[in-house]
Parts: structure tokens; sequence; C-alpha cells
């Protein structure tokens, strides 16, 4: 890390403890977060993106195992399946875009009401989001089980206590990153990815009804898709943008991948295809395939 780097961390290091200080809520949502350090100590999870591989795999095989869903994995017949443990809203895209506290819509409505009926699948569901929605998302959400991570530190190479989610995080360039960083602070000592397929950005780059596949398991919806669209020319959102922001992070996950390995963890790609290849993978079935023969 570079000297300009660690002093800029420092820097947002000291804003934090500045606002720990001064905003009692703070304090006691990253009281709250301590409360899941090392909770599932030496057990394994499985952290399930929304990549269209996830065709290829029996979900059902996850049902007693403890699993992470992202974004808009509880839209779909999949979230069901799955009965996720854990579920996370970290894209800005996802909370600004999807998230509307007067819905103009049915896809609006639909949206809250999925999410608002998610307690009726799992009572015990957790959520996490970011601390600086925390707002926005009680009021549109409060009877669901949310912790908040601050997130305000770069991540580099040499910053080794990513994990800590009672203080600063990093903010990282993907929700699954998020995830597998707060796998690692509740102790799971095997992480398994699904449906991490990392190839959004040839939707991006070329975006028609062919290679839509490459985006997500689901379809979006006409609604959202002009949503996107919309924003992607407000902001200069063009090929050149989007590929370099794959490249960080590509970067950020070998970067997490050497975080897991210096807690004496590990993690493994059991997607079936996909562009994440710096990720040592496995094949999906064999996970389970001692397990079926007991």
């Amino acid at each position: 890390m570079s000297v300009v780097n660690f002093i800029d961390n420092y820097k947002r290091d000291v804003q934090f403890y500045i606002k720990w200080l001064l905003r009692k809520d703070l304090r006691i949502e990253m009281s709250r977060n301590k409360t899941l350090k090392n909770v599932h100590k030496g057990k394994r999870c499985f952290i399930v993106g929304n990549g269209p591989s996830l065709k290829h795999h029996d979900l059902s095989k996850l049902t007693n195992e403890p699993v992470f869903t992202v974004n808009n994995m509880m839209m779909t017949d999949y979230f069901k399946i799955l009965n996720p443990n854990f579920h996370l809203f970290f894209d800005p895209n996802f909370l600004d875009f999807f998230f509307n506290q007067n819905p103009q819509n049915e896809d609006e409505k639909n949206k809250m009401q999925s999410i608002r009926k998610s307690l009726e699948l799992n009572s015990k569901l957790i959520y996490f989001t970011l601390y600086r929605k925390k707002s926005t998302f009680t009021k549109l959400f409060p009877s669901l089980k949310s912790h908040y991570l601050f997130n305000n530190k770069m991540f580099t190479s040499s910053l080794k206590k990513t994990s800590t989610l009672h203080r600063n995080t990093p903010a990282f360039q993907n929700v699954i990153i998020y995830a597998i960083n707060i796998a690692l602070y509740m102790g799971f000592d095997e992480i398994y990815l699904l449906g991490v397929d990392m190839t959004g950005f040839l939707e991006h780059y070329e975006f028609n009804t062919i290679n839509d596949k490459w985006g997500h398991v689901y379809n979006k919806s006409e609604e959202d898709q002009e949503k996107l669209n919309k924003f992607r020319i407000e902001n200069n959102i063009d090929n050149e943008f989007c590929l370099k922001n794959f490249g960080k992070t590509f970067q950020q996950f070998k970067e997490i991948q050497n975080n897991v390995l210096s807690k004496k963890a590990k993690l493994f790609n059991a997607s079936a295809h996909g562009a994440l290849d710096m990720i040592p993978r496995v094949d999906y079935e064999k996970i389970f395939s001692n397990e079926d023969d007991v």
C-alpha cells in the first residue's frame, strides 16, 4: 500500500471514530455487529450470486447449509429453494433504483412486497446493508432483522483487518466480496461461491437479446432495464468505464482471497461456468458426494 493510501485510510479511520463518539446510533449498530463475530466458527457456507450458471446446479442440496444471497435474488423463485440465512443489499444501484418509498407501478410494488414477505419464508433471515442507508431501509422495512456496515476505507493488498465489522470496513467493488468479508468475520472457514459468474461486463459491453444471458439468472423487467439505461447515459457509463471497473473487481477478488488464506480459511468457486478464474474451482456435486454416500 502506498504512503498516500495509508495516510488516506488513516484519515478515514479518524473520521469514523469521531462519528462513533458523536453518534449513539452508530455505536449501537457497531456493537450489534460485534455479536456476529465467530458465531459460525469452523463451519462452511455458500455465497450464492445471481449469475446464469445457477441454472446448471441442484440448489436443493443447499437446504441445510448456511447460505448467503444478494440483491435481486429474493425476487426470484430460486430464493424460495435456497431459503437463505443471510441476504445482502450492497449494490448502490439496487438500493437507489428498486426501493421507492412511494411505489409508482406494479413492478415496484411487487419488489417491495416480496421483501416484506421474506420473513414468512425464514423468520431468522438476517439482512446486511450500508449504514448510510439505514434511515431509508428501516422506513421501508421496519420489521426486518438487519445489520449495517460502515464502509469508508480503501481496500488495498496490505489491508489485512478487512473483516472487522464493528469498525470502519473497506468499500468493496462487488457485493460478493462484502459477503466473503462478512462470512470471515462470522468465523466460516470453508466458503463456497456459486453463481458468481462475473460475466456481467459482457452485458454492458454490448447489451442485446442474444448476450443478455451473460448478466443474471433472472430476467430484468422493462422498467428496470429502462432505469439502468437511463442511469448509464446520465453518468457516462460506457464500455471503457465498465471494463475498468470489472478489472478493479477482479483485483479485489485476488486480494480477498489472500485475506482468506491469511486467516487459514478456504475459498472455492463451485460455479460450473463463468469468468472468475482466480478462485480455485471445485466440482459442486463432489462437495456433497461423500455425504450422500453415508
